[in-house]
């Protein structure tokens, strides 16, 4: 029997435990209270104040040996004995159990947050089949090693990152990519760790091992995001090491000064303490920077573990902040908003060759290139092809091939036309026919463009080292503000930097190439799990699917946790000085100072986890 997973954890039980003994005693002493017994009931306020603050007490005193004195513990430990010593018991009991009812509560938020992110540690099993000695045999999914062949059964989580060599299924990519709607997977189909076999019993070829494999990268890249923090969470831990001292000491002159002052004037000095003791008391209280602490960094925690449940991997807070702030998105074309496989879409001839003539040399000579121009050429033509005896691949101009009966076909980037993709074929030098080629667009590209611009981007440009009419078609196709063509890895670095002295870039990228422009941008942003590792290295965001639509979720969300995470600063900072205020004038006591804390931390906690919601 599956043993049953426990709620709380052992701090929290503890802190529980306290609270409902704590809060048996202050019952306790209600009671005596309405029975006129007030000693009785004095003695169970101060019990109900030690069983609950019990905790609070003890790390207020771990706090003051690391030299540590002004953290919230200290603060309500204090205000606690100042309620004792003024004579207000139930005031001492109920600091104590209403902190401890904010702290279980934020411990429960935070505990919720990191389960939203750890549960990715989950996604793949400890075990995989692999194909050793003739039959497929059960190993730790750590041993499985490249290029083996493992079995998939359906039903059965994906263990590694591998391609399928034999079969066809429906895959559930969700926990990998966000994608809600289950993927059919073929032959040559890649396939993510963590991703879930739905129906058919594949065999697939191993390309990464289980330490880098997309569910790894995902719980590795979201563990360090943690690391990088925002201007917010670096404003509000320099806040609480100087305003909460400072209160102290105002507090401090509101119980001692003011009353010596009065008493200069003819007043006395203990009715005066006891009056501005208490205030400063409720100060103390108003003054426990809870919410702003834990709410503003939870806010950022939640909105990270929920793009990572939607297949986006930020690597850091401070990148959700750039991604809200950002004024320009700027693309790479080629397998950024297009698929990156060219296909041919047009040919002219010589007059006296045919077209089919025109591919068969073509394609003949492309045979063994791996480029995506004579991939394309082969995927056209599906004739029969002509066996050359030599084969040279002459980079950045394309192919040479000799045969016998024909002599030398040339397959190579002409220079009348750069504006274009294309490659002229002659054969034995005479000009035979021009082919021409269009990069398609992915299907989601022109309505990702449509909500990253409604979601207040200021502009959309595309770098490109394709030709200039080729830019120009994707850029109307999809509405693009403005395309730059024809340029190097520099030139793309060199136009980055021009849009970043005017305002803040978000640049996505694939390619190797893009690495530069990636690590310059504000926000970079690699495109795919399976893509180009220097890419995803260089990159600061991760979208693990590819789809340029995951861009617009990046932005609207982090759109959302800024906003998430400022509103709790704002009306933190603006209840504190009200309930300060009104401490100061006489119109709220300790119990207001105290349900103002505690509920304003368990409002801006709730807030925060808002975000863990889809």
């Amino acid at each position: 029997m599956a043993k049953k997973k426990k709620k709380f954890n052992k701090t929290q039980r503890k802190r529980l435990a306290s609270i409902l003994s704590g809060g048996a005693l202050f019952i306790l002493g209600l009671i005596f209270s309405i029975l006129k017994l007030e000693i009785i009931g004095a003695v169970f306020f101060v019990a109900a104040g030690a069983a609950a603050g019990a905790m609070c007490v003890m790390r207020a005193i771990n706090g003051i040996r690391s030299k540590n004195f002004f953290d919230e513990n200290t603060l309500m430990t204090i205000a606690a004995i100042g309620a004792v010593a003024i004579g207000e018991y139930p005031e001492c009991a109920a600091v104590m159990i209403l902190y401890q009812v904010g702290e279980l509560f934020q411990s429960l938020a935070v505990g919720k947050s990191r389960k939203a992110i750890s549960e990715l540690g989950k996604l793949c099993p400890d075990t995989a089949e692999v194909m050793r000695d003739g039959s497929f045999v059960e190993v730790t999914a750590t041993d499985v090693l490249c290029d083996e062949i493992i079995r998939i059964k359906p039903g059965e989580r994906i263990p590694v990152d591998c391609i399928i060599t034999n079969g066809t299924t429906t895959v559930d990519t969700s926990p990998v990519t966000g994608e809600s709607l289950p993927v059919d997977a073929v032959e040559g189909t890649a396939l993510y760790s963590g991703c879930m076999n739905l129906t058919g019993l594949i065999t697939a070829k191993v390309v990464r091992p289980a330490s880098e494999s997309a569910a790894a990268r995902i719980l590795k890249l979201t563990e360090q995001a943690s690391d990088r923090k925002t201007a917010s969470e670096a404003f509000i831990t320099r806040f609480a090491k100087v305003y909460t001292p400072l209160v102290c000491i105002i507090a401090a002159a509101t119980a001692f000064l003011i009353p010596l002052v009065i008493t200069l004037f003819g007043g006395n000095f203990l009715e005066q303490f006891a009056i501005w003791g208490k205030k400063s008391l409720s100060m103390l209280v108003i003054s426990c920077p809870c919410a702003l602490v834990i709410s503003v960094p939870l806010g950022y925690f939640c909105g990270l573990g929920r793009a990572s449940t939607s297949g986006i991997l930020i690597k850091g807070s401070a990148f959700i902040d750039t991604l809200a702030k950002a004024d320009y998105a700027v693309f790479d074309k080629t397998g950024t908003l297009t698929k990156g496989n060219l296909a041919v879409c047009g040919y002219k001839t010589a007059d006296n060759i045919t077209e089919s003539q025109l591919m068969q040399y073509a394609a003949s000579a492309e045979i063994v290139s791996s480029h995506p121009i004579a991939k394309a050429i082969c995927n056209y033509y599906t004739g029969e092809l002509i066996n050359a005896t030599v084969i040279n691949e002459i980079a950045g101009k394309g192919v040479e091939a000799k045969f016998e009966n024909i002599g030398v076909i040339t397959v190579f980037r002409p220079e009348e036309e750069k504006e274009t993709t294309a490659v002229e074929v002659t054969a034995n030098g005479e000009h035979i026919g021009t082919i021409y080629f269009r990069d398609e667009i992915k299907a989601d590209s022109k309505e990702a463009i449509q909500q990253i611009k409604a979601l207040g981007i200021k502009e959309t440009v595309i770098l490109t080292g394709d030709g200039t009419k080729e830019a120009e078609r994707v850029k109307n196709e999809l509405s693009v503000d403005k395309v730059y063509s024809r340029l190097l890895p520099e030139n793309k670095l060199s136009k980055i930097e021009e849009l970043c002295n005017n305002g803040t870039v978000i640049y996505v990228g694939d390619g190797i190439n893009d690495s530069p422009s990636l690590a310059r941008a504000d926000a970079g942003v690699a495109m795919g799990a399976l893509g180009t590792d220097a890419a995803i290295e260089a990159a600061d965001i991760v979208l693990m699917d590819g789809s340029p639509k995951r861009l617009a979720e990046a932005i609207k969300l982090s759109k959302k946790t800024y906003k998430t995470v400022k509103f709790n600063i704002i009306i933190s900072l603006a209840v504190k000085i009200s309930v300060l205020t009104l401490s100061l004038l006489g119109f709220a006591g300790m119990w207001g100072a105290v349900l103002a804390d505690v509920g304003m931390c368990i409002i801006c906690v709730s807030n925060s986890m808002r975000l863990l919601k889809k």
